[in-house]
């Protein structure tokens, strides 16, 4: 079989570089270039650079950054890398630069070998999940201290340790039930209808006959998902003790509208009525408090809501008015 040429195998070498983000120079012990292929297209070309220095194709403070690294390894003898940043006509990419050193039989080193790779990707990407970092961090943060809330106010309204742990696993899952949707969404929210069946599975199973959702569904963001799950779960609840889900009977409707406040910005009133068939029993101070603190203070506070509450021995009717900055108004724009 006939071997390949060394002057062939160069050739085969240079043209696969032509397909890749791959650049190589060759410098001398003065760091004078000798050779250079495949540079970058906004780079000056192979001929215009060769017989220079790196001069030519950094800033000032790059091109010493660069030589710095390059004479380090002409002393030592020892590879390095280096990340570069370059800027030019407005544009900004990020390289990385492996340096090689040029060692002959004697152990002397006569050069430096660079491999240059464009890095634009891996840095774009780095930004991109240190991003996601910060906001998984801030959102872990808000979740610890809604965490924290519920065992505190839990905690105030139960009559003992197993009347405590059993409504806290509840609301922890009813949370964990509304993250789960956020998540599932990549962090942009949660439909209101969707969110409320999540919330009611665990409790009743499928929506019973006597439940129904009416109106216009809306995408909740993250923060108004979690915090109006964690509504829900409280309405459910008391309805399951006290009310048309449990012995009072009757209807329940959860509706929502798309309209505007006074001011004409965009609002969305969500709706929890309760008919009920007979008067519901009187529910005691210590169970209904937390829920009271939850429906009246803890959620219109977190999504800047007005609340109405109101219940009589015929119906219960929660309202919430919510802001256009929790949800999305125009859900055409939801990809």
């Amino acid at each position: 079989m006939k071997s390949i040429k060394k002057s062939d195998r160069l050739r085969f070498m240079l043209a696969g570089l032509q397909h890749a983000s791959v650049s190589m120079l060759y410098q001398d012990a003065d760091l004078v270039i000798r050779f250079s292929a495949n540079l970058p297209e906004d780079w000056p070309s192979d001929t215009e650079v060769e017989g220079k220095t790196d001069d030519v194709l950094f800033s000032a403070p790059q091109a010493a950054k660069v030589a710095a690294s390059k004479q380090q390894v002409l002393r030592t003898g020892e590879p390095t890398k280096l990340e570069i940043l370059r800027e030019a006509e407005r544009e900004r990419h990020w390289f990385m630069l492996h340096i090689d050193p040029d060692v002959e039989a004697d152990g002397s080193v006569i050069g430096v070998f660079t491999t240059i790779l464009d890095i634009d990707d891996l840095k774009y990407r780095e930004t991109v999940l240190k991003t996601l970092l910060r906001e998984l961090s801030h959102r872990s943060k808000n979740l610890l201290a809604i965490i924290q809330s519920v065992a505190s106010q839990t905690a105030r309204s139960a009559d003992g340790l197993d009347d405590f742990l059993l409504a806290f696993r509840n609301r922890v899952q009813s949370m964990a039930k509304s993250q789960d949707l956020v998540t599932a969404s990549d962090w942009r929210g949660a439909e209101l209808f969707e969110l409320t069946r999540s919330q009611l599975n665990p409790l009743v199973g499928k929506l019973p006959q006597n439940f129904s959702v009416a109106g216009q569904d809306a995408y909740l963001l993250p923060n108004a998902a979690l915090h109006l799950g964690l509504a829900l779960h409280e309405l459910a609840i008391d309805s399951l003790a006290h009310g048309a889900l449990g012995p009072a009977g009757g209807d329940i409707v959860l509706s929502a509208r798309h309209g505007t406040d006074d001011s004409g910005a965009p609002e969305l009133e969500v709706t929890w009525h309760e008919t009920f068939a007979q008067a519901p029993e009187t529910r005691t101070q210590s169970k209904s408090s937390f829920s009271r603190t939850v429906l009246g203070r803890i959620v219109p506070q977190a999504l800047s809501a007005q609340v109405t509450y109101e219940t009589d021995d015929s119906r219960m009717i929660y309202r919430l008015m919510i802001p256009a900055s929790q949800y999305e108004a125009d859900q055409k724009s939801r990809s």
